[in-house]
């Protein structure tokens, strides 16, 4: 088990109802994120007069949409808001900002593992057989903990853990025609759920429809993902199923399991006689790596991750990430804004601390946003009850999806069942691709609203969400 997965267990233990303690906004020191304003100048001399005051070390340029950006590196004695306010003074900018940190919405705990029992703490549905993991090796803390070793994850020492080195792209494997019963379906019961099951008799989704996978990468050869991989018809930097800007070259492998678990609830391939589906049985899953081994990343990667999908064609953007930034990201806000732009639908998971999205002291971005691309999604369990980790909001969540105990894919051919927003996030992103797949001529605010309009109404996100009910595709797939 690894590091993080014990800290995990711990917070949830030691909180009783979250998954991890809403804190002040994170972000790197010594990095910057500036904007220029469009079209002004910027002469060499006076951008290194700029750089100097500010205590600059070095800059990362940005391209394509993105020219008017930099990501600045700061000396190590200046401090992030000084050189902030040192940009802001310029004419030539338009904001500065720290390059704030993001997570996947935490690492979320593996069901099967169970929630250990702690004296005096009251822990829904905890294993009273189970103890509590300690936290580092070969040290007894908490008192009673048992040890299992184990390694960070990324780690391939540790448990449990993907392969350390990226695999080539392989071929990816005719299709199987006539559709041949995949026999673990039932193990993922979020797709029937979501009425998916139904709907796949009146339409299974096609390839045209291409749905970014915003996340720590996918297993872009999984027995029952590869026919369903994007293939890039205009590769230009080895980028042929997508990018990978933590390592900046084009082999987005998922070297986390986070990235390919979502991908598989969005479209594991249907028919192919292996393990599950995903809800959109045919579809085009483009691999965008923005987050590490650890499930980290930062603001400056995704906004790269945001724009290189929707710069290649990606409709719907899945976001399983995100944290508590205040809503002070004004340009993880504009990467979206500019991806509404382009006519995508942004679907983000809300967040595992059991919050209000609603309030901005405590809510977890971007799920919290207000851009109106966004699709915001709280989990529920198999029974329809709001999983108690759930952020939500009646203004700000707009619907739940299953994100309980989930059955779907992990790297290698392999699966895992995991809970989390992480992974009630994919399923729409699903069901939005089967029903834009289906209805071509819509635009994101369409396939949104007929989400929203067709949900089923649940008691338990009754006042919790926009909607107060579970997505159900097979409902939205009927309207003309």
């Amino acid at each position: 088990m690894s590091l993080s997965r014990k800290l995990t267990i711990l917070a949830i233990a030691m909180q009783g109802f979250a998954l991890a303690a809403v804190a002040s906004p994170e972000f790197k020191e010594h990095e910057v994120i500036v904007k220029y304003r469009d079209g002004v100048s910027r002469p060499r001399i006076a951008m290194n007069q700029l750089y100097s005051k500010a205590g600059v070390r070095g800059v990362r340029f940005m391209g394509g949409s993105l020219k008017q950006f930099e990501h600045v590196l700061l000396e190590d004695e200046v401090k992030v808001q000084d050189a902030i306010a040192e940009f802001e003074k310029n004419p030539m900018v338009e904001y500065a900002q720290p390059n704030y940190v993001i997570r996947i919405s935490p690492q979320e705990l593996r069901p099967q593992e169970g929630l250990p029992c702690i004296p005096g703490f009251d822990i829904p549905g905890c294993d009273p057989n189970m103890k509590l993991p300690c936290l580092f090796p070969g040290i007894p803390f908490p008192p009673g903990c048992e040890d299992n070793g184990g390694g960070m994850p990324g780690n391939p020492g540790g448990p449990g853990n993907p392969p350390a080195t990226r695999p080539d792209l392989t071929p990816p494997p005719a299709e199987v025609n006539p559709p041949v019963a995949d026999p673990d379906l039932a193990k993922a019961y979020g797709i029937g759920k979501v009425g998916a099951t139904q709907a796949w008799a009146q339409h299974q989704g096609n390839k045209d429809m291409i749905v970014a996978v915003i996340d720590t990468g996918i297993d872009y050869n999984h027995e029952d993902l590869s026919f369903n991989v994007w293939r890039n018809p205009n590769p230009t930097k080895g980028d042929v199923v997508g990018f990978d800007f933590i390592h900046n070259d084009g082999i987005p492998y998922d070297d986390q399991g986070h990235g390919s678990h979502c991908a598989g609830t969005i479209g594991a391939v249907g028919g192919n006689g292996v393990a599950v589906s995903g809800v959109s049985q045919r579809v085009s899953i483009m691999g965008v790596k923005f987050l590490s081994a650890e499930g980290s990343g930062t603001t400056e990667g995704a906004i790269q991750a945001i724009d290189y999908a929707v710069e290649h064609g990606a409709r719907v953007l899945s976001n399983s990430w995100g944290g508590p930034m205040d809503g002070q990201n004004k340009a993880l806000y504009d990467a979206i804004d500019r991806a509404k732009a382009k006519g995508a639908l942004f679907v983000a998971a809300a967040g595992n601390d059991g919050k209000n999205n609603d309030d901005s002291r405590q809510a977890s971005y971007p799920a919290a946003f207000d851009n109106d691309n966004i699709l915001a999604v709280a989990a529920t369990d198999d029974k329809d009850g709001m999983a108690f980790f759930s952020n939500y909001g009646k203004t700000s969540t707009d619907v739940g999806a299953p994100g309980v105990n989930v059955y779907s894919l992990a790297p290698g051919n392999k699966y895992a069942s995991m809970s989390g927003t992480s992974m009630a996030c994919p399923h729409v992103a699903g069901a939005a691709a089967l029903l834009w797949s289906k209805n071509p001529s819509w635009d994101y605010k369409k396939v949104k609203e007929v989400l929203m309009n067709t949900a089923d109404p649940v008691a338990s996100l009754a006042g919790k969400t926009v909607t107060g009910g579970r997505i159900n595709v097979a409902k939205a797939l009927q309207v003309q």
